[in-house]
């Protein structure tokens, strides 16, 4: 496993301090639940944090990037850099689904594949790089792997967004 992990690290261009941060990242909750492991050793606790960090980050940059930008428009981009499925993208950019831990029954039925398992995943491993290397390294990984296109990526946004949109404009 270890190895697999390094992997990983050179991969995502980020070497951990306390590599036990990197396997937790990638440890789901149906992989916790099938070890008997107490509910806290899953992902969730770093996604959380890693969400805060993205959208902090991310806000910042669409922020100072589009100046002429009003208030809805920056949301709208900023919802469209962090939605699940772009950073699921993120993360098969990354084949981070390869190394997460799943169950057998999560994995078999196409678990390493799934948008929502591959975003969260996603989000642990920025708060795990946060946790391990501070602001400026999960900053400097959010730019080289989620801003990198920017463009692209805006064009994606949540299905809830559209039809409010198409909605509104009657």
């Amino acid at each position: 496993m270890e190895d697999k992990l390094k992997e990983l690290e050179k991969r995502i261009g980020y070497k951990f301090q306390d590599f036990s941060l990197l396997k937790h990242a990638l440890m789901h909750s149906s992989y916790t639940n099938e070890k008997h492991l107490p509910k806290y050793q899953c992902n969730e606790r770093l996604e959380f944090l890693g969400d805060a960090v993205l959208e902090v980050t991310i806000s910042d940059y669409v922020f100072r990037e589009y100046p002429g930008y009003n208030e809805g428009r920056l949301t709208k981009l900023r919802s469209s850099l962090v939605c699940e499925y772009t950073l699921a993208i993120c993360a098969r950019d990354v084949e981070l689904g390869k190394y997460l831990l799943l169950s057998r029954g999560e994995d078999a039925t196409g678990g390493r594949e799934r948008d929502s398992i591959l975003s969260d995943a996603f989000e642990a491993l920025i708060g795990a790089i946060y946790l391990d290397g501070g602001m400026d390294r999960a900053r400097t990984f959010i730019h080289t792997h989620l801003l990198k296109d920017v463009e692209d990526k805006s064009l994606f946004y949540d299905a809830k967004t559209i039809l409010q949109e198409m909605v509104q404009a009657g």
